[in-house]
């Protein structure tokens, strides 16, 4: 009888030895496409979870100038008679600035992903592999309730960082320096301090350690919230309820308060600090 249950022990621990080997495997394959772009005597050395954070830094570098610089060219200089005034164009000094501060948090930020697909390599977290393991109403569930929660994060940590004194002084004003429309554009939404950067980055590794997540989500998610920091730093009015778009963030720099979310108006509706987009400043200021 013992020795049935050790038989049985045995394959199951191979089982998840060869689960943990299919996210490796599927790790590594991003890890050599991105490491087809280098000499392959300077990029196969690296260690398995070295090349993993180059590559997430590599793709943040490349993912951030290709789209903000994609949408300066669109709105700034294509329709720049359309979406923006002339006078809602930030300087070319003032994305500089916005870039110089980005540069600084970028490698931080990418240890955090790294992090995670570290772990979920190793079986300690609930990340899966495939959607046909739960199921797609099981996914679909998995999935709102992280972004739920990843919201929740980010507007309690955003909401602290303003209100508690010396975390906005020591770490929080270096992204709201920019804080007119002529000093925000979409290279803005990546200029914080790097703690900043982790705090932001950081819910999409602790919470699938509680919450099942499909693998490929998770990292699409993680990509998907930095490209929408990107939007809304834009200046645009693009009203799409329930969306907290850029109108919404815009008063947030210009207010120093109010609309502390990220993808939604959810949390601050809750929490009594949702203002809605007013025509001009002066306007919301007197609410």
């Amino acid at each position: 009888m013992h020795k049935k249950y050790h038989s049985k022990d045995n394959r199951v621990a191979i089982m998840q030895e060869h689960y943990l080997q299919r996210l490796v495997e599927e790790t590594a394959s991003y890890n050599t496409l991105v490491g087809s772009f280098f000499p392959a005597a300077l990029w196969s050395p690296l260690p398995h979870v070295v090349q993993t954070w180059a590559r997430n830094y590599i793709v943040s570098l490349v993912t951030y100038f290709l789209l903000c610089s994609l949408w300066c060219f669109y709105f700034y200089h294509w329709k720049h008679d359309v979406h923006l005034s002339k006078e809602a164009i930030p300087s070319r000094k003032s994305i500089m600035s916005q870039i110089h501060v980005s540069m600084k948090a970028m490698p931080w930020v990418s240890i955090v992903p790294t992090i995670s697909e570290y772990f979920i390599e190793k079986g300690y977290t609930k990340c899966y592999f495939s959607i046909t393991e739960v199921g797609p109403i099981v996914y679909i569930t998995h999935t709102i309730i992280h972004i739920i929660l990843v919201e929740f994060w980010i507007y309690w940590t955003h909401r602290a960082l303003h209100d508690v004194k010396p975390l906005y002084k020591h770490f929080h004003f270096v992204h709201h320096r920019f804080n007119t429309k002529t000093s925000l554009s979409p290279f803005a939404g990546a200029a914080s301090h790097p703690v900043e950067a982790v705090l932001d980055a950081l819910p999409y590794t602790i919470f699938i350690f509680g919450v099942p997540m499909h693998f490929k989500t998770e990292l699409v998610l993680l990509s998907l919230n930095g490209i929408w920091t990107f939007n809304t730093h834009g200046c645009l009015e693009t009203k799409m309820w329930p969306f907290l778009t850029a109108d919404y963030h815009t008063m947030h720099h210009i207010m120093h308060r109010y609309n502390y979310g990220n993808y939604t108006i959810l949390m601050d509706w809750l929490f009594g600090t949702l203002r809605h987009p007013y025509s001009t400043v002066d306007e919301a200021k007197s609410k």
